[in-house]
């Protein structure tokens, strides 16, 4: 099963990074499998740990595809990293394996720390499809344009039916980012 997170990391100069990403989880490991090139890859091949942040909140998923990435940040217990204070939940890991690949490689992360912050209010469709539509927009370069409106325009059912006010926020930023970059696709 893959898990969408956010996954905090330090680059050289210590500047945090913070990106979504489907991680796998067992008990004690964590796979993250960053496509080529990215920072997150860099920075685990740097420092060998990242926190990786449980989320349910849509909009600090769009944030992070629109590029707002202004987050109250916490330090980690265990690693020379930071946790997002909005996380409901977080791991600390630390990578112990690095499988390379011309294309996407993947880390195999022993979680040394694990906190519970907050309690988890229940699941939403809403939230579901925003976090869809984020999948499909860092995707805009590599799916066909009819592909990627046919599967907004059924992820909206969903959004109109079930959504707050902070999921219709980040329904309209999601999609006018999306909507930028097919305008700007050849």
């Amino acid at each position: 099963m893959i898990i969408e997170t956010i996954i905090s990391s330090l680059d050289s100069q210590g500047k945090l990074n913070i990106a979504p990403f489907g991680i796998k989880k067992t008990s004690n490991y964590i796979y993250i499998s960053p496509y080529r090139p990215s920072l997150t890859l860099n920075n685990l091949i740097l420092n060998k740990c990242a926190a990786v942040n449980y989320i349910d909140d849509a909009l600090v998923f769009v944030n992070c595809i629109v590029g707002k990435k202004r987050f109250i940040k916490k330090k980690c217990k265990k690693i020379e990293c930071y946790f997002i204070n909005d996380a409901l939940s977080y791991d600390e890991v630390e990578v112990v394996k690095y499988s390379d690949d011309k294309s996407r490689p993947t880390f195999k992360c022993k979680i040394l720390y694990s906190k519970n912050c907050k309690p988890f209010g229940g699941m939403n469709r809403s939230k579901a499809a925003i976090i869809e539509a984020c999948i499909l927009a860092t995707r805009t370069k590599l799916l066909k344009k009819e592909k990627i409106l046919k599967e907004l325009k059924y992820l909206s059912i969903s959004v109109k039916k079930t959504s707050g006010k902070r999921e219709l926020i980040a329904w309209e930023k999601i999609t006018e980012y999306i909507n930028r970059s097919l305008k700007n696709k050849n």
